[in-house]
């Protein structure tokens, strides 16, 4: 897997190949980064490089890209919009596999395909607390690991944003992990609880957010059939995807770094913090897990 392409020319082979091998691709940390004044995380190659393996990785621990029942809605043609869509790997898979809809993904910032993409896809710059469609425009609205773009706050607008465009009888479905980890060491919860605690005082962003889902999804007389699953991920340990699972973690907390700059830890410097994390889940065979719910629109 070579260096990042152009955005131009991440297409859906483009993708493909480079999910081939995650170690190529896992690179050191770059100090000078773009960032968009509403996101923790840059956008850049980098960044675009780490979505592009998660997205395959987490496509494996599911076996599929949804969860909604809307697998025969594709198949016969239906609107579909990916929310937050970054770059656009999941639009362009699901625009492979059901040629009949068409797929529309929006993000912040451009880091999707400008120009080489298959014909049933569109990409759009837009924010998510106004997206820029008319009410009941789509069948099927998915946002997916938006929990650091968004603030408690900000989370009942933006599913009533999800709800609006989603036609009646269409479904909406959101995935989310949570900074979480499940038979991790005394060292490793005491850092992770502070990076928690300090990004929920200090900038409103909640990363334990799955068990408060459920809860705003009834909130919504609109909404019906509301379901949900999850998924468990070893750190690390148990296989070369989980090995690699565990180095996007690494990745994806180093991507973090200016959001958590300010934040000073009695167990050590940061960067050498996740690096402990990492290993010592793997000994103590530590997990998280992954959830996804949906829910139909009233007719």
């Amino acid at each position: 897997m070579g260096k990042s392409q152009s955005k131009d020319k991440r297409n859906n082979k483009g993708t493909r190949q480079r999910s081939q091998s995650t170690n190529e691709c896992i690179r050191e940390y770059i100090s000078k980064r773009k960032y968009h004044e509403s996101y923790v995380f840059p956008f850049d190659d980098d960044e675009v490089d780490r979505l592009i393996i998660q997205h395959y990785i987490f496509q494996y621990i599911w076996d599929c890209n949804f969860s909604s029942p809307v697998d025969n809605l594709l198949k016969g043609g239906a609107k579909v919009l990916d929310v937050g869509c970054g770059p656009g790997v999941w639009t362009l898979e699901m625009a492979d596999k059901y040629r009949n809809s068409s797929f529309t993904g929006i993000d912040i910032v451009a880091n999707f395909p400008q120009t080489i993409k298959p014909e049933n896809t569109t990409f759009v710059t837009g924010n998510l607390k106004k997206l820029p469609f008319e009410d009941n425009t789509f069948d099927f609205v998915y946002m997916r690991l938006m929990m650091f773009a968004l603030t408690m706050e900000e989370w009942p607008g933006a599913i009533t944003e999800l709800i609006r465009v989603c036609k009646p009888n269409g479904w909406i479905e959101i995935m989310e992990r949570d900074l979480l980890w499940y038979n991790e060491t005394e060292t490793v919860r005491r850092w992770r609880s502070k990076i928690v605690d300090e990004l929920r005082e200090k900038n409103g962003i909640e990363l334990i957010i799955t068990p408060h889902i459920p809860g705003l999804l009834r909130k919504y007389d609109q909404l019906s059939n509301i379901n949900s699953d999850e998924r468990e991920a070893k750190i690390a340990w148990g296989g070369k995807i989980y090995v690699d699972y565990g180095k996007i973690i690494k990745w994806g907390a180093r991507n973090l770094s200016n959001a958590v700059s300010e934040i000073r830890f009695s167990e050590g410097q940061y960067e050498s913090l996740i690096n402990i994390a990492i290993e010592e889940l793997a000994k103590s065979k530590g997990y998280d897990k992954s959830h996804r719910f949906w829910a139909q629109k009233k007719a």
